[in-house]
């Protein structure tokens, strides 16, 4: 067994380069390093050590949490209206089941290429998701049928304010024992994340392997750019083990370099939204406009509002406790 130090995740650039091989290295390190009962403690772990790492550390991930919640809300509507409708007009279950393995495979590993390249978070939540196996969703349709409707709302007319968390025994029971704490809002913070970000993905997931499946083009999705102020982005840093594991801060500078000019990849397919209340607003594909808040929301700010940090206090309260109820059968 690995220990948490050691335990490093096949990185997003490899989904686009090789992904049936990037699909293999994640099964296996799932099996192996990340096998149930240890996969809670090892991850949690991990997750309070790498919020404690990032600028800004524990506010940045407040800050983020409530865009994450409401992007997840949005999708699982528009999951539910698009599967209602493929149910009742097309027939999905008979199309799905009668596709065949090799079909509905190259479906959902192109779903997961597809979201796993484009954002290190999404990358890293496959360790979170037991049920994205794809050796046993495309053997069995019905496994990723039954994973469709665990995600779809009993009422599409309207966006939840909660997402309907994945339910997974192993999850389930680690959040309850960590609510019996409750003696941190690192640890509260740090299951918080893990839960929305397996649920976001997942339902990404199955998203985009059904639109893949009636011949549809994927949906835009949502992915946090920093705003560089003037400053040089943040690059990628490789843990202290890992460099001695690759033989040295010499040995590990093909791999870091490789890790940086991925990291500007993903932000170049990044375009900027404007970010004042709601605004959707985007900047232009030429890149001629660059904006935090676009002009004409800037302009027609006549009042203080909240910072990020004190939104995201205010809307996500007691995490353990919202999410551990909320995943509950």
């Amino acid at each position: 067994m690995a220990t948490m130090a050691l335990l490093e995740f096949p990185p997003p650039q490899d989904a686009l380069r090789n992904p049936e091989k990037w699909n293999s290295d994640w099964e296996a390190l799932l099996r192996r390093e990340l096998a149930f009962p240890s996969l809670p403690r090892l991850l949690f772990q991990r997750k309070m050590m790498e919020i404690t790492m990032i600028p800004m550390g524990l506010q940045a991930t407040l800050a983020s949490y409530p865009s994450w919640v409401s992007n997840t809300c949005a999708t699982q509507r528009n999951i539910t209206e698009e599967a209602l409708r493929h149910f009742s007009r097309f027939d999905l279950e008979t199309r799905w089941m009668d596709a065949g393995p090799d079909v509905r495979g190259k479906h959902i590993l192109d779903a997961m290429v597809s979201l796993c390249s484009k954002a290190r978070n999404l990358n890293e939540a496959r360790s979170y998701c037991p049920e994205l196996s794809l050796k046993r969703l495309r053997a069995d349709g019905k496994v990723f049928l039954d994973l469709l409707k665990s995600v779809m709302l009993e009422d599409a007319s309207f966006i939840p304010t909660e997402p309907k968390f994945v339910s997974y025994p192993g999850w389930d029971a680690w959040a309850a024992d960590q609510d019996k704490l409750n003696d941190s809002e690192l640890k509260k913070m740090s299951l918080a994340e893990i839960l929305i970000l397996r649920t976001k993905l997942i339902s990404y997931v199955v998203q985009f392997a059904l639109r893949s499946c009636f011949g549809l083009l994927p949906p835009s999705f949502m992915v946090q750019k920093e705003h560089k102020s003037g400053q040089k982005a943040n690059a990628p840093t490789l843990p202290p083990v890992l460099t001695e594991l690759l033989g040295g801060s010499e040995a590990a500078k093909p791999r870091f370099k490789d890790e940086k000019a991925a990291m500007k990849a993903r932000h170049s397919q990044r375009p900027g939204q404007c970010c004042y209340l709601g605004c959707s607003k985007t900047e232009p594909p030429d890149g001629s406009v660059k904006f935090l808040r676009c002009k004409p929301c800037f302009d027609k700010m006549q009042r203080q509002v909240l910072t990020a940090q004190e939104r995201a206090r205010l809307q996500t309260g007691n995490f353990v406790t919202k999410l551990y109820y909320a995943v509950r059968p």
